[in-house]
């Protein structure tokens, strides 16, 4: 893979992740996974403490310096909104193409090229509380940019790679996006692998947010059959299937 030379502006951000990298001896896709993780779990609340992560008091500052300078980041490239940026994508090209990582590099859909996709299938009528989904979704440019133009719809975004969903969890949350990431094959979509929902509260609180997804909670609103763990859990005395609830309307979802 070729390597892809990161934007001016991203460029801060980028040098905070490799100097941490280089500083603990650590590769910088792994600290830049490590600090999405940091921002879902920052914007989870009652979510359990994070069993796997690694890092020490000092090195907890830098994953703040670095949300500080992804927050002022974003705050300066967002204008109004109509406006919508990504600067994870970007990032996530160029550490891949530096690192040892190379065989999991991919090039994601050009900033220009989601607006133009998103321009041809513009309508005169604007249209919410409808589902908009990209199996395939990246770095969630194309719902970012599909929610510039047509605010108000409940965005689902799936992909095979668990740095994709990461990144397009927080694009989603910064952009106020309402809707959930899947992590899977969307060829196969009984094979659940992870799952988030963001910003649910967004429309009552005004706070954002990011929950955790279960495979029950996935399976319901899909009206997929339950996996058999599920089964033997809920079945109750007698052998009958207990249902499961309903997920509730997507109208109540954006309701006021």
């Amino acid at each position: 893979m070729a390597k892809y030379e990161t934007p001016p502006p991203v460029r801060p951000l980028e040098k905070l992740i490799m100097d941490f990298s280089y500083t603990n001896g650590l590769d910088p896709v792994n600290v830049f996974n490590d600090f999405l993780t940091y921002i879902i779990h920052g914007f989870s609340p009652g979510a359990p403490p994070l069993q796997s992560w690694k890092y020490k008091r000092q090195q907890n500052m830098k994953f703040m310096e670095m949300l500080t300078g992804w927050v002022r980041l974003m705050a300066s490239r967002i204008k109004d909104d109509t406006s919508w940026y990504d600067p994870f994508g970007d990032l996530y090209m160029a550490l891949v193409s530096k690192s040892t990582q190379q065989s999991q590099g991919q090039f994601f859909t050009p900033v220009h090229i989601c607006d133009l996709m998103v321009l041809c299938t513009q309508t005169e009528e604007k249209k919410t509380g409808q589902r908009m989904g990209d199996p395939t979704c990246g770095s969630g440019r194309l719902l970012l940019a599909c929610h510039a133009r047509n605010p108000g719809n409940y965005l689902i975004g799936e992909d095979i790679n668990r740095t994709c969903c990461l990144m397009t969890v927080c694009n989603m949350l910064i952009h106020g996006c309402i809707g959930e990431v899947i992590c899977h094959d969307s060829l196969n979509p009984g094979n659940f692998v992870d799952g988030w929902k963001v910003n649910p509260m967004l429309t009552w609180t005004g706070i954002p947010t990011i929950k955790r997804m279960s495979m029950e909670e996935y399976r319901a609103g899909r009206n997929l059959p339950a996996s058999p763990y599920i089964l033997r859990k809920t079945m109750p005395t007698g052998g009958r299937k207990r249902k499961a609830d309903s997920p509730p309307p997507l109208q109540a979802i954006f309701k006021m």
